[in-house]
């Protein structure tokens, strides 16, 4: 069934934006709408709600939220200030390769009810300096994204470490499925260069295929088939971008066959082939 819900295109050319939100206003924000990026929303200062994947959520000075692309999202009327700091796939697969305990833990759950956390003083003090050191760098010519990456990474491990010591509970109990979708997610992080089947992933959590899809599909919107697309993608898009390999050798290395595979599967996805892609420098 074709999604209608529109989506907001933020991210133009990098990776990494900062928006003030008392400047912001787009047209979308009071409506739903799903994002194309990861984000992690700080309220400075204001009052009010927002919707998230239908719940209704305060917006609390020092209260901080992360989105992840898809999740439907409404503005209701509130005064606000605050950073929105967004930022893309590859960055956020960067900062779970090194902090993998982190997959869609604390404030970065995806379909929890919380995916927020209140900063307290020092964590807030923490946030202050590093949006001030993101918004520096980003009007740098040319900007150091590596810098970039290590500031996004130091607000989220912040905001998971305060989200954790309120909300241990569900992570200690081996049969929820909030662990049962992260260990997914740490096993498909392990073995997806491998073309392992579905069938692979539910025998390692001890689950039926059939159930371990409707488990993904019911927390994530998507099949253990569309988690397993999407990383290969990412990690294509990440190696075209970066990495001195030719595109021959990207190929071999994300477990292709042949080529003109990874070829075919990466025109499929984003309707350009690896060297378009590489070309335009995206």
């Amino acid at each position: 069934m074709k999604d209608f819900i529109p989506r907001q295109l933020l991210l133009e050319t990098n990776p990494v934006q900062l928006i003030s939100m008392n400047q912001y206003v787009h047209e979308l924000s009071t409506v739903a709408h799903r994002h194309d990026h990861y984000m992690i929303m700080w309220i400075t200062k204001g009052h009010g709600t927002q919707m998230i994947d239908g719940y209704e959520h305060q917006m609390l000075t020092n209260r901080v939220f992360f989105f992840h692309p898809g999740q439907v999202h409404k503005m209701n009327d509130f005064e606000r200030d605050g950073w929105m700091v967004i930022f893309d796939e590859p960055i956020y697969k960067l900062f779970t390769r090194f902090h993998p305990q982190e997959e869609l833990n604390g404030m970065m759950q995806q379909g929890g009810h919380e995916p927020f956390v209140d900063l307290d003083e020092d964590t807030a003090v923490l946030y202050e300096h590093i949006t001030t050191m993101i918004q520096k760098e980003l009007l740098k010519s040319p900007k150091d994204f590596n810098m970039l990456i290590h500031f996004v990474s130091l607000l989220l491990l912040a905001g998971n470490k305060l989200h954790e010591l309120k909300n241990t509970l569900e992570l200690k109990n081996k049969n929820s499925s909030k662990h049962l979708v992260r260990n997914l997610t740490l096993l498909i992080e392990q073995h997806f260069k491998k073309g392992k089947p579905v069938s692979f992933y539910a025998n390692a959590l001890n689950l039926q295929p059939r159930n371990l899809n409707r488990l993904v599909k019911s927390k994530l919107g998507y099949t253990v088939h569309d988690l397993l697309q999407e990383r290969l993608l990412t990690e294509s898009k990440i190696l075209l971008a970066s990495s001195p390999l030719t595109i021959k050798e990207i190929s071999y290395s994300l477990g292709f066959a042949d080529p003109s595979y990874f070829n075919r599967f990466f025109k499929k996805n984003t309707s350009l082939t690896p060297a378009a892609f590489r070309t335009k420098g995206v």
